[in-house]
């Protein structure tokens, strides 16, 4: 997982970092890590997408425990002791200087957006950047971190799974400390980013068999102002988007040489084969026949926009 930029700019060669133990999976990575300075200096920490929590286990006893110094200000000259639980949030830029010391850590490397259960809330950490985070207080956070790495130096029984559920405690400890005054439905008319990832699976499981009043209900909003948000948040229409995902649904079943074209016309929900075929051609330019042919090995055409462009 390449989001850390890190560069040392008063002693290039001062930091050698190794890891004990690490998992990555998708939205996440885990790794007990060992850090040696050889000498005093400073660095820069530059994060792309990812946040990054990192909990200090153990620094070399000849040390001060807060021996190392740090800001996200980006004011080289304004910077305090990092405590034991440091946060960084994505794009943002972390200056610190080091003493000559050993350190052994757990480092997370997470994006919320990316791991399922947290998908539906905004993540925008931008306006809620302070100094604080790196000196965190929470003894939940500590234990979650100290769990997390005995788990990724000592794998057990679903050892994944339950790093994933630390992993999303620990951002939703992150989130009601720096993120709890913001809304996911802060915008007038519009649909929330929960409310529209509920439609979108609820769409796109059975776009040809669910009612306006269960999509309502799904967003706790009355029918006609949920047709209403719908187009203001997406542009489109429900009845466009389940057209859409109709059509989705059935090339993903064209996929499946076993079903007939007839019995995936009336699994989308549509009243005859012939209704499917011209709905699917005016979508996507093909026939269902062309387009599962185009998909099986060694058939592959030029699509429609190819040809034309020829």
């Amino acid at each position: 997982m390449n989001v850390i930029e890190y560069r040392e700019y008063e002693s290039p060669h001062a930091g050698n970092f190794s890891t004990e133990a690490g998992l990555s999976n998708k939205g996440f990575e885990v790794r007990v890590e060992h850090a040696h300075w050889s000498s005093s200096g400073a660095a820069l920490i530059h994060l792309t997408d990812h946040c990054l929590i990192r909990l200090l286990l153990a620094e070399a006893p000849e040390n001060a425990p807060l021996s190392n110094r740090g800001t996200l200000s980006g004011n080289r000259g304004s910077c305090q002791p990092l405590g034991q639980t440091i946060f960084i949030p994505p794009g943002s830029d972390f200056h610190f200087k080091h003493r000559a010391c050993q350190q052994k850590a757990v480092i997370c490397l997470f994006d919320p957006a990316a791991i399922a259960p947290l998908a539906a809330y905004r993540w925008d950490w931008e306006h809620c950047i302070t100094d604080a985070m790196l000196n965190l207080q929470s003894n939940y956070l500590q234990a979650s971190l100290r769990r997390l790495g005995e788990e990724v130096a000592f794998p057990g029984f679903a050892s994944e799974l339950h790093i994933e559920c630390l992993m999303t405690g620990i951002a939703l400890e992150l989130r009601k400390e720096f993120l709890g005054k913001q809304r996911d439905d802060d915008e007038p008319g519009k649909l929330s980013r929960r409310q529209l990832q509920h439609l979108r699976e609820a769409l796109d499981a059975d776009a040809n068999d669910i009612s306006l009043r269960k999509l309502a209900d799904l967003c706790a909003l009355p029918e006609r102002k949920l047709s209403v948000y719908f187009k203001n948040t997406t542009g489109k229409t429900l009845r466009q988007y389940s057209a859409e995902a109709r059509v989705n649904r059935a090339m993903r079943l064209l996929g499946d040489p076993s079903l007939l074209i007839k019995q995936i016309a009336y699994m989308t929900g549509f009243q005859s084969a012939a209704a499917f075929s011209a709905a699917f051609r005016k979508a996507v330019g093909w026939t269902p026949e062309e387009f599962r042919r185009q998909r099986s090995p060694g058939q592959r055409e030029a699509w429609p926009d190819e040809q034309n462009a020829s």
